[in-house]
């Protein structure tokens, strides 16, 4: 097995934990009908996200000031 081919295995293999924890985690609190802002959380947003307590636009805004600490 040559180097690549290692660094491949243990990234797919990392995904695949990655993917099975998401899968396990179950929401703390039934999802949000409203967000944080006001606005109005899809259903298929809450179907899609157990748990969720924020839009679209919230959660990515989020995320990126997550990124930047």
């Amino acid at each position: 097995m040559t180097p690549e081919d290692r660094a491949q295995a243990l990234e797919l293999a990392e995904y695949e934990r990655n993917q099975a924890k998401a899968i396990m985690q179950k929401p703390t609190r039934p999802s949000a009908k409203l967000c944080e802002c006001g606005e109005r959380i899809p259903a298929a947003r809450r179907k899609a996200v157990p748990g969720v307590q924020t839009c679209i636009e919230c959660q990515a805004l989020n995320e990126k000031m997550k990124g930047r600490q």
